[in-house]
């Protein structure tokens, strides 16, 4: 199953490792270093996201756990997780 982050991006909900609230980036030193990371390191995959309000950490390669992709999404963190666990309920 996937699921819609905004911007007419869809990902699949089994790639996803880590749906993060943009205030808990930004109080914390190790996580705002890790995000910062991830787009120096070119690993953010969709850059026009103006006021994000939520990071999305995923697989980028099933087969190799070790590579990751990072999205920002308008949408809260409340309402990705309510829609992943939605669809856990439809069947997913």
């Amino acid at each position: 199953m996937s699921i819609h982050i905004g911007e007419n991006i869809t990902i699949f909900k089994e790639d996803i490792i880590a749906i993060i609230d943009r205030k808990t980036v930004e109080t914390s030193i190790n996580m705002k270093r890790f995000i910062d990371n991830m787009i120096k390191d070119g690993n953010l995959r969709n850059n026009n996201i103006e006021n994000a309000r939520t990071y999305i950490l995923t697989y980028a390669n099933k087969t190799d756990n070790k590579k990751y992709n990072l999205y920002l999404s308008n949408i809260s963190s409340i309402t990705l997780f309510k829609r992943a666990k939605k669809e856990n309920q439809i069947g997913g």
